[in-house]
């Protein structure tokens, strides 16, 4: 499997459905055969806030204590009798007693209710990709938009010097107020040069020795020091080739483990001085497998069940905790399974409503909370494709844009509570794309720059301040 730059794997998500709330709490009473009946009594607590913890309290007639769970855990996550919000949106927390000996089960009781982000900040949304020239070709872009409110500002990133066109930006990194984007460039004689831009100022990166390609895929940035991942390669095989990252545009040279053919790095994070690469591998056999390299130092990540090969898509450092995201098949791609390692240990995501397949492309962590942006599909059709993110592992599926036949979510991140969601819809009619843009799961379609005739956004990075 190739990954030239071009245009990136689908990606979809579905809209978080959220429901009313249930206010004034709520009452159950439960039985059973020769067990006496019990009520459970849980008070809607109102009105949270994201990254405020809140103590649930619900009694139940028998004075057994009663368990507490969450229905939708993409917006709170329960452990004990601790809410923790997460997102924007709807909570709905089930209460539970099982009762004993003595007392029949009660019946569920579940509050729902409404989960505002934090308030009080400014939020700039910052996303990058590749528009397509109506004259030909293509050209790197931003668009940046301020408290997630339309309309966004496009604006095409600059040539690098001797490159002859730029056409995909790749990455995105945001340092204050300082916006760090990678990609690649043509050369006049036709080959890929990496490159990033920081405020748009455009540089060309160092190729390994031998190599007559190179792509910058992911963008890293800590204190003064800007990383850029990426890779090369001198023939149309990138999985022989060489992953690398650069350092204030020096080249470092990741190593390859025993046993395989050459490798691509697709993201880059850095967390306390740390240096962690996420990609993949060739293998002898002619199969790619997902890996990251920590400081330099190669893992290869474990495989799903029941899958023959992975490749990994993206990754993220929250604390001590490195995580990866991708996918993984088996005898067809049609059967995907989307998937994130948490410090090498894999966890599968489970499928979109609808879907045979998925795929897990972007990744984002706060706290313990994992944030993955991928896509599902009913089978290898791209038209079919549902663009789709996952929140600790609860799916939901994006719109549409308007006119759209299909969608791909191509990366996250997360603000206040709030989850932000990059990717493009395509009309298979018109056979035209359109970049787009979920803030909770509402969509937002993004302005064609002018003189193009459709748009891709391939990341996204948000700065709150």
């Amino acid at each position: 499997m190739q990954l030239t730059g071009k245009i990136p794997l689908a990606l979809l998500f579905f809209a978080p459905l959220l429901l009313s709330g249930c206010g004034g709490g709520a009452t159950s009473t439960g039985g059973g055969s020769g067990l006496t009946a019990q009520t459970i009594t849980f008070a809607n607590p109102g009105t949270q806030t994201v990254g405020t913890p809140l103590t649930l309290s619900a009694t139940a007639s028998s004075g057994l204590a009663v368990a507490f769970t969450s229905a939708t855990t993409s917006v709170c996550t329960v452990s004990g009798t601790t809410a923790t919000f997460v997102a924007a949106g709807t909570c709905t927390i089930d209460a539970n007693q099982a009762g004993n000996s003595t007392y029949a089960a009660a019946s569920q009781v579940a509050d729902s209710f409404t989960v505002n982000a934090a308030s009080g900040q400014t939020t700039t949304v910052y996303i990058v990709g590749f528009a397509s020239l109506a004259t030909g070709g293509t050209t790197a872009e931003k668009w940046q938009l301020t408290s997630g409110s339309p309309p966004a500002l496009t604006t095409a990133l600059p040539l690098p010097s001797g490159t002859t066109s730029a056409p995909e930006a790749t990455g995105i990194a945001v340092s204050g107020s300082d916006v760090y984007v990678a990609g690649y460039a043509y050369l006049p004689t036709g080959t890929e040069i990496a490159a990033y831009w920081a405020n748009g100022a455009a540089t060309t990166l160092p190729r390994p020795s031998g190599t007559s390609n190179s792509v910058g895929t992911g963008m890293a940035v800590s204190g003064s020091d800007v990383y850029v991942a990426g890779y090369a390669y001198s023939n149309d095989a990138p999985e022989t080739g060489t992953p690398a990252y650069w350092v204030n545009g020096a080249l470092e040279i990741l190593p390859l483990p025993s046993g395989t053919t050459g490798g691509v790095a697709t993201g880059i994070a850095v967390s306390g001085g740390n240096v962690y690469v996420g990609g993949y591998l060739g293998l002898s056999a002619g199969t790619e497998i997902a890996a990251y390299w920590a400081n330099g130092a190669p893992e290869i990540l474990p495989l799903p069940s029941g899958t023959l090969q992975s490749l990994a898509t993206g990754i993220a450092v929250s604390g001590s905790d490195v995580y990866v995201a991708g996918y993984a098949i088996g005898n067809a791609m049609a059967f995907a399974t989307a998937a994130y390692w948490m410090n090498g240990t894999v966890e599968t995501l489970p499928l979109p409503s609808g879907t045979t397949g998925a795929v897990a492309n972007g990744i984002a962590a706060s706290g313990s909370n994992v944030y993955v942006a991928g896509y599902g599909y009913e089978n290898d059709a791209l038209e079919t494709q549902i663009a789709a993110y996952w929140v600790n592992g609860a799916a939901t599926t994006l719109p549409l844009p308007s006119g759209a036949t299909s969608a791909q979510a191509t990366g996250i991140a997360v603000s206040g509570g709030n989850v932000y969601v990059a990717g493009w819809g395509y009309n298979s009619a018109t056979q035209t794309y359109t970049a787009a843009y979920w803030m909770n799961g509402t969509l937002e379609t993004l302005p064609l720059p002018s003189g193009t005739t459709g748009a891709y956004s391939a990341a996204i990075a948000v700065s709150t301040q």
